[in-house]
């Protein structure tokens, strides 16, 4: 549920006439009391996110040798639940005749147990099995966090191979282009399954038909070719097919259909129908594709 705020105004009384300039917000029982929960409530909730997305894990040291039923441990630093401690370097004794765990407690000090649900619910760091006088074995428990999962600051900035850096209103002062070589395993280019390139006036190269050989072919008693070709370049494909029909009383065609093909050249992958108008000369003045 959000949380509704309360507006605080102050009690203004004027010092000449003692009238009451502006009533002030009351403190009452109930609106500090809210406030307490309101506090309390987003502790708890930032608690609740740290332990879900850091969790427990040792970031570096807390290495443990062992002496007889004596342990020590290499300063480092680890999170319990969320919570990051520094710890030094130091020792413990351990119980004799038993298998403990031992862990990093949520107040940041390390401590033994017997339990597995207990250090399993802070930052259990390893487990001993001792007899009279000595340790029997030992195993590394600790969940030890990748580097990987950090980020250094020397890898954020502005440059080849770092990760973009946002300024201080979250902008990235960064593009995003096309100049990579691939793309998610396709390459960039005018070709069949590539990402398609710009030219300088920003035009997508692969809807150029003038990049295309063009082939014509049923010309008219008036020398018009009723069927063009676009080929594409690389390996002579079929890219689109314009037939023109419906000629008018003058022999100026009015419908052009343009069909358009896959990548093999043969499969049709959609068609577009053009209307065609003259003026009074017999020039055109327009081209509407259907929608």
């Amino acid at each position: 549920m959000t949380y509704q705020k309360t507006t605080w105004v102050d009690h203004i009384i004027d010092p000449v006439t003692g009238e009451v300039v502006q009533q002030g917000t009351k403190i009452t029982a109930t609106r500090m009391n809210k406030m307490e929960q309101g506090i309390a409530d987003a502790q708890a909730l930032t608690e609740v996110l740290a332990q879900t997305v850091i969790g427990s894990p040792v970031i570096s040291g807390l290495e443990f040798s062992a002496n007889e039923l004596t342990a020590r441990w290499t300063s480092g630093v680890a999170y319990v639940n969320g919570v990051r401690f520094v710890v030094n370097a130091g020792s413990i004794q351990l119980n004799a005749t038993q298998g403990q765990y031992l862990y990093l407690d949520s107040d940041g000090v390390l401590k033994n147990t017997t339990s597995q649900a207990i250090a399993d619910a802070k930052c259990k760091l390893w487990y001993f099995a001792t007899d009279a006088s000595s340790i029997i074995s030992s195993v590394d428990s600790r969940n030890i966090a990748s580097t990987e999962m950090f980020v250094k600051q020397s890898e954020v900035a502005n440059s080849a191979n770092k990760i973009p850096r946002l300024d201080g209103s979250g902008k990235g002062a960064f593009s995003i282009t096309g100049d990579a070589s691939s793309v998610g395993g396709k390459t960039i280019g005018a070709g069949a399954n590539q990402i398609p390139t710009r030219d300088a006036s920003s035009r997508l190269v692969a809807d150029q038909l003038a990049n295309f050989k063009k082939n014509k072919s049923g010309k008219d008693a008036n020398g018009i070719f009723k069927v063009v070709e676009y080929r594409r370049v690389a390996d002579n494909t079929l890219y689109m097919k314009s037939t023109l029909s419906n000629p008018d009383a003058k022999g100026n065609y009015q419908t052009d259909t343009r069909v358009y093909y896959k990548a093999d050249g043969t499969t049709a992958d959609y068609t577009v129908t053009v209307t065609i108008t003259y003026d009074a000369d017999g020039d055109v003045v327009s081209e509407v594709p259907s929608a």
